[in-house]
């Protein structure tokens, strides 16, 4: 690891601009062509070479008069073979900046002289031949075209990425979805380390030591610098099995507000092999303050909050809210839900634990605190909170299709209650614990306002009761409501019975063909394959489980008819 050089506010185009231009026939003799032709790095190294303006100087010390980036193109007046006078000469451009030296050849010189050439090869500094005859002109036109186009393209990336660099703001994840956007090219990573957490993205190159990176940026970035503080960004250069990375790393932190300190800071770093542009330095500053507005509100307050305001909608219970104060905390509920509803959902989002483990620094079934701003987001709910490994959340409506869809395809399983009145919400909470319990067993969204799934049900569910009245409310839906209980009990005493219709019928006082008709009407709502013996023990399995220590038409889920 080693100090980085000095970064350019200039737009820039590689030398490979000038040397893949045939009409000018530009011939690199340092670094040797020998040399390049062994050493692909290097010769990669010197094409991407950023050139950000061409000058004629023939004097001296050039130096005096350019700015890093700089083509200086010369015809040699300055040059007698002196040995000494060349290095020189070429150690003051090398201390510039001065991207590269472009000799041509006559009037002055036939040849470059050799003093000159061997000071550039022995520091491996650009030295570009062109033959005669010489038109500098046409090199300064050539290469303001290309810087003019290069300059239109950047203004167009950099809109377009900071436009999704803010839309991965607002997405799940953010964090991750930032530095995924941020290297988004060929060639390119980034890494953003918010505490002890560090979110990869892009082509990171395997091997490397980010716990030393980011110590070595820490400790740079928090130098005292005049009068402003830290410096905003600091850069390096690192090589990692066998491959040349630029990195810039830039500090993201919330602003103080009222006094305030920043609770958390977070660095930022962008890597580019074999070297950075300027589009990546301009898009490393905006990711960083884009970082810090999500940083601006510490975790641990916004998350109290959350669980203070979730806590007070638990505690109050109906029984709790006399008089007009149920009408006032009803009306109050409802227009935070959007107005229109008088009754009220709960939400549990829990992480997928059968997801492979991806990029995410989280482990996996975990969630952090800033998935709550994604959940209000999907629900359109201002009520919603972190705790452990579940989300809650009180909604007016239950999740849309493409809401489960979308949740689904970001690894999370949702658990939703019933309708269920504002005074009534701990209940509608207790439901939503039951069927999450439910999802994590089944690995799927379980939706008590949904029809009834078409699969099986599973018959693994048995092993936990309290999961398996849930899964089997949700299969057996049609059969529980108050005008289906006949239906209900016929079904469940027919298959106790192993299918004897006479057997049956004693049991229930019931004509056998009474008893015939009810477990047809059954199987008309359940739509299910009774002849099949695996669907008839599911069936069974699953009205054992819901008649366990429930009564008919109040199993959880259930709903009346509507």
């Amino acid at each position: 690891m080693h100090d980085g050089p000095e970064y350019l506010d200039r737009a820039t185009v590689p030398l490979a601009t000038l040397l893949d231009e045939s009409s000018l026939q530009a011939a690199v003799v340092s670094p040797a062509p020998e040399v390049l032709a062994a050493d692909p790095r290097l010769a990669a190294q010197i094409r991407s070479t950023p050139v950000a303006s061409s000058i004629v100087i023939e004097l001296e010390d050039p130096g005096l008069y350019m700015l890093p980036g700089d083509l200086l193109m010369v015809t040699g007046l300055a040059f007698s073979g002196d040995e000494a006078h060349d290095r020189a000469y070429v150690d003051r451009l090398r201390a510039t900046g001065v991207s590269a030296l472009v000799f041509g050849l006559e009037p002055v010189h036939a040849e470059v002289p050799p003093t000159l050439l061997a000071a550039c090869q022995a520091t491996s500094f650009p030295l570009i031949v062109l033959p005669p005859p010489i038109y500098f002109a046409a090199v300064t036109s050539i290469l303001n075209r290309a810087l003019e186009t290069e300059r239109t393209r950047a203004l167009e990336h950099m809109n377009t990425l900071a436009r999704h660099l803010t839309e991965a703001m607002l997405q799940h994840r953010p964090a991750q979805r930032l530095v995924e956007r941020l290297a988004a090219e060929p060639g390119s990573w980034a890494a953003l380390r918010i505490g002890d957490e560090l979110y990869l993205g892009g082509d990171t190159p395997a091997g490397a030591r980010f716990g030393e990176l980011f110590a070595d940026f820490d400790e740079r970035l928090h130098r005292p610098r005049g009068a402003r503080g830290g410096a905003g960004a600091v850069f390096t250069s690192i090589t990692v099995q066998g491959t040349d990375y630029e990195v810039a790393a830039h500090a993201a932190a919330p602003r103080s507000s009222r006094g305030r300190g920043a609770d958390a800071t977070a660095v930022l770093a962008v890597g580019r092999s074999p070297r950075l542009t300027r589009i990546d330095l301009t898009a490393l500053q905006l990711a960083a303050n884009l970082v810090g507005l999500l940083l601006q509100l510490p975790a641990a307050q916004s998350m109290a909050v959350d669980q203070l305001l979730m806590q007070l909608l638990m505690e109050r219970h109906g029984s709790q809210i006399l008089g007009a104060e149920r009408e006032r905390f009803a009306r109050l509920l409802g227009n935070s839900f959007g107005g229109g509803t008088k009754t009220a959902h709960a939400v549990i989002a829990m992480r997928n634990p059968r997801l492979p483990p991806g990029s995410d620094p989280v482990p996996v079934g975990e969630t952090v605190a800033s998935d709550t701003n994604w959940l209000r987001r999907l629900l359109h709910t201002p009520f919603a909170e972190h705790r452990a490994k579940q989300l809650r959340a009180f909604v007016g409506s239950p999740p849309t299709p493409s809401e489960f869809q979308h949740a689904e395809q970001l690894g999370w399983l949702l658990a939703v209650s019933g309708p269920r009145s504002f005074l009534e919400l701990p209940s509608a909470m207790q439901e939503a614990e039951e069927f999450a319990r439910a999802a994590l067993h089944v690995g799927t969204h379980v939706d008590g306002n949904a029809p009834p799934a078409e699969t099986a049900w599973p018959l693994a569910a048995a092993a936990d009761p309290a999961v398996a009245r849930v899964a089997a409310a949700q299969w057996l839906a049609p059969l529980l409501t108050e005008a289906a209980a006949e239906q209900r009990a016929a079904l469940t005493c027919w298959l106790r019975q192993h299918g004897s219709w006479d057997r049956s019928a004693r049991e229930l006082g019931l004509h056998r063909n009474t008893v015939r008709r009810l477990v047809g009407e059954a199987q008309q709502r359940l739509g299910r394959d009774l002849d099949d013996p695996l669907e008839r023990a599911r069936i069974l399995l699953a009205l054992t489980a819901l008649d366990t220590d429930l009564a008919p038409g109040a199993v959880p889920g259930a709903r009346s008819d509507r």
